[in-house]
């Protein structure tokens, strides 16, 4: 399939992603790189408050109420704008600097090749343990017409599971709707839209409010946040973590309004804290329903933010009844966020990582990005010495701040991933699942402005090098050989995660979940298979799929669900089905009429038994409808 047949479902992608937060934002009076990076954080607020009320009032889940959402939130938006009235238009309502937009181009092109070249083809599937229930979540939107965060967990948990962070999942479901592409394209078409016009646009927002405007620095960013393979290439590859990639994408640019807000940023500072404030409260919902983990990220930092702001206040030794006031705000805040600490973490069987390595390890892993793939980003590494360096000499708080981010989360890193305490290690990291990578994820959005800062440091040195008549020729010819032998390996690095992340992308004959075979029998599925039929095979081996690739129902759309006690009779019994047998009366309950085999390899390369299901080959209870290889087709007859 050709790229091109992925533009539209791109463009309808952006377009979700960007115009409703845009609009909302450029009415807030934000303009340039704040309403561009506030748009995506914005619009997903919109669309996850969308999926909430249509489903309570029994809208069906499309277009439709995205569009009244956004209405509404412009009306509040110029409601707010009216009341705020600023004095003058704040400096970020000035275009977009010519830096910004080299810095936000050069991260595009780089993004988007890179992405291409991972997903190979956009009808490509992430060949991961958690994609069997993202690309079926999807159908099971489009199926009940339901996008709620509260009833999504229903597709594998009948009341068990009442909450699940669906934001990427309706977003998919909606470029499905509009687009008319498959699941798997619009999934695709999601993830670029996301890495290329989102993150780079926040990531680039947090660089300007903590490390200035200054056109190297803001280029620096731009480019680094292209090439660290730890985000966005290490989410879209482990696991595979959508949601999270998601709301990690959104994080920065909610912290650069959290920063800006308490008057920590560099320039914009006469920014209406009322502008602010909304800006703030209307990012927060889309951030939360994409994952609680990126908003537990947000409280962590924003209350290292906080902490600085009241140290700041003491400093000028305020009046009494100010400092009382501050500080049982203060404590509101700590009150608030520990308890948000201990109420968004996931259920204890599902933070059960074990410890991976030393501490000595994880120091130097945290210290030199190379949590994955096994080599080190050398040149965010030395940009990130250079600007820790520049940061600590301003003895200021401000300049502290950042370099408390990143130690924070580089230390929570360490934590996940060698503390040999299991209580310490689950009281601290529990709400990332005690898993290193996401915590991993985390510190390239804290590295690049603080590597930012370095970049401006090293080019005025440079600069200031350069026009010294001592420097000659020949020192300037090594100088620039040994930048572009630093910047060569970096790109080498990145290169590996590319090639390393592509193969979870392919259908290959050893495909994890779906190789060439099956996928060619799942697209003759919608033809063999009646609309109203059931079908059961192993989830593990990728069977489950058939819900997403063929929209036919299944009894197992994910690995981890909970099976009713007809679905385990099937599972247990099925191959010796016969007239009036339990079994078969399971079979009339459930409505399965198709057993789908996809053999015995599995996607974590365990082995999970399933006697009612195997060696289909030698019973008298199904008949082989069609085969692809080794994957086959059953139709149930022994109940006949």
């Amino acid at each position: 399939m050709s790229w091109f047949s992925a533009v539209v479902p791109l463009l309808v992608a952006v377009a979700l992603l960007v115009v409703p937060g845009y609009i909302t934002a450029r009415v807030l009076t934000l303009r340039g790189l704040w309403a561009w990076a506030l748009a995506a954080p914005a619009s997903m607020s919109v669309i996850v408050l969308a999926s909430l009320w249509a489903n309570v009032v029994g809208v069906r889940w499309s277009v439709l109420p995205v569009l009244i959402t956004a209405v509404a939130v412009v009306v509040i938006a110029v409601v707010v704008r009216v009341l705020a009235r600023p004095a003058q238009a704040p400096r970020s309502a000035s275009p977009v600097r010519r830096a910004e937009l080299i810095a936000l181009g050069s991260a595009a092109v780089l993004l988007a090749a890179q992405l291409v070249l991972i997903i190979g083809d956009p009808q490509n599937i992430s060949q991961t343990f958690d994609n069997v229930f993202h690309l079926n979540a999807v159908r099971y939107i489009m199926d009940t017409g339901a996008a709620s965060p509260l009833t999504v967990g229903s597709m594998t948990s009948d009341g068990g599971l009442w909450f699940y962070p669906d934001g990427w999942h309706a977003l998919v479901a909606l470029v499905v709707d509009a687009s008319g592409a498959s699941i798997m394209v619009a999934s695709n078409a999601v993830l670029i839209a996301v890495a290329v016009v989102a993150w780079p646009a926040t990531v680039l927002l947090l660089t300007r409010v903590i490390a200035g405007s200054r056109p190297v620095a803001l280029v620096t960013a731009g480019v680094l946040s292209a090439i660290l393979p730890t985000f966005p290439i290490l989410m879209i590859d482990y696991g595979v973590l959508y949601p999270y990639f998601l709301a990690l994408s959104l994080l920065p640019a909610v912290l650069a309004v959290t920063v800006q807000l308490l008057r920590f940023g560099s320039g914009d500072a006469e920014m209406p804290a009322a502008i602010l404030t909304v800006a703030l409260l209307g990012s927060l919902p889309g951030l939360v329903i994409s994952h609680p983990g990126a908003f537990v990220a947000w409280i962590v930092l924003a209350v290292i933010a906080c902490v600085l702001s009241f140290i700041r206040l003491v400093s000028t030794k305020p009046s009494r009844s100010v400092l009382v006031k501050y500080s049982v705000l203060l404590f509101v805040v700590l009150a608030a966020a520990a308890a948000a600490w201990k109420v968004l973490k996931p259920p204890a069987d599902a933070r059960g990582w074990a410890v991976e390595q030393s501490v000595g390890q994880a120091v130097g892993q945290a210290l030199t990005l190379s949590q994955s793939y096994g080599n080190v980003a050398w040149v965010a590494v030395i940009l990130l010495c250079i600007g820790l360096g520049v940061l600590v000499r301003r003895r200021t708080l401000t300049a502290l701040m950042p370099v408390l981010f990143y130690a924070a989360f580089a230390t929570l890193y360490i934590v996940s991933s060698a503390m040999v305490w299991p209580q310490l290690r689950d009281l601290l990291t529990a709400s990332w699942y005690n898993n290193s990578p996401r915590l991993a994820a985390v510190l390239p959005m804290l590295l690049i402005p603080i590597a930012a800062v370095g970049g401006a440091a090293l080019f005025e040195h440079a600069r200031r090098l350069a026009t010294r008549e001592s420097v000659t020729r020949r020192g300037a010819i090594v100088i620039a050989i040994v930048g572009v032998v630093v910047i060569g390996a970096q790109a080498y690095t990145n290169q590996q995660a590319v090639r390393y992340a592509a193969a979870n992308y392919a259908y290959g004959d050893e495909a994890r979940l779906i190789s060439h075979d099956e996928r060619a029998l799942l697209d003759r599925l919608p033809s063999e298979v009646p609309e109203d039929a059931v079908i059961v095979g192993s989830a593990w081996t990728g069977a489950g799929l058939a819900y997403a690739f063929a929209d036919r129902q299944v009894i197992m759309p994910h690995m981890l669900m909970d099976l009713s006690e007809d679905d385990q009779l099937i599972l247990d019994d099925l191959s010796r089905a016969e007239p009036g047998s339990p079994v078969c009366d399971a079979l009339e309950r459930t409505g399965t009429e198709y057993v789908l085999d996809f053999g015995t390899l599995e996607v974590h390369g365990a082995e999970h038994k399933y006697p009612g299901i195997a060696r289909l080959g030698s019973s008298d209870a199904v008949r082989l409808v069609d085969s692809e290889g080794q994957a086959k087709l059953y139709e149930v007859t022994g109940c006949e």
